[in-house]
């Protein structure tokens, strides 16, 4: 199954998914210095649904020997961030499909990839694949994607978690698909996440 490890969580997908993690790929880190903020992690469902995760870990974390605290932002001024990482990553995708489609022969390993082997590995079938899960500007540019904030905060109080909810709800609309969760709030996410050994529970 996938997995990967995102500010001190682990992440592990189902089987079927294919994840990238966003600041790993060369499409992102050819992009970087451009204003472009991508999120942690992009995703591909086998229901051909395109998740986005961006995580946050507010728990104090050792960081060579001292205690760090990520800042934190108030909940519209940290919704408008996540949402700004949000449409950057679509904006990538949208990039690196029209890099695709310019050159003949990497347009052929997405067919071949497509329609002979599959072979989700190829980050040329990755982004066509994942450009063709965005919703065309008439269905709204939101609408059937699936937008995550994973954010741990140490506080018991929901109200900030709820507040960023709202927030990222009005900025993307109310037609998206938008969930901000953790660990210990039950959500109805189909993939795993824990904290890394050491890590407050």
């Amino acid at each position: 199954m996938p997995s990967f490890t995102e500010s001190d969580l682990h992440f592990t997908f189902p089987e079927a998914w294919v994840v990238r993690k966003f600041d790993d790929t060369t499409a992102y880190q050819s992009l970087s210095g451009r204003g472009l903020k991508g999120v942690d992690f992009i995703a591909i469902s086998p229901d051909r649904q395109l998740w986005l995760i961006e995580v946050k870990n507010y728990y104090p974390r050792l960081r060579k020997g001292r205690e760090y605290r990520a800042g934190r932002y108030e909940p519209e001024e940290l919704a408008r961030r996540v949402a700004k990482k949000f449409s950057d990553s679509l904006r990538l995708v949208r990039i690196v499909h029209a890099h695709v489609q310019r050159h003949w022969y990497k347009r052929l390993v997405v067919w071949y990839h497509r329609h002979v082997w599959l072979n989700t590995q190829s980050n040329y079938w990755f982004w066509s694949f994942a450009h063709e899960l965005i919703p065309s500007d008439s269905s709204g540019p939101h609408a059937g994607i699936r937008y995550v904030l994973w954010m741990e905060t140490p506080e018991k109080n929901r109200d900030y978690d709820l507040s960023c909810q709202r927030s990222l709800t009005e900025l993307l609309g109310k037609a998206a698909y938008v969930r901000v969760v953790e660990l210990d709030r039950s959500h109805d996410l189909p993939f795993i996440v824990r904290r890394t050994e050491g890590q407050p529970k």
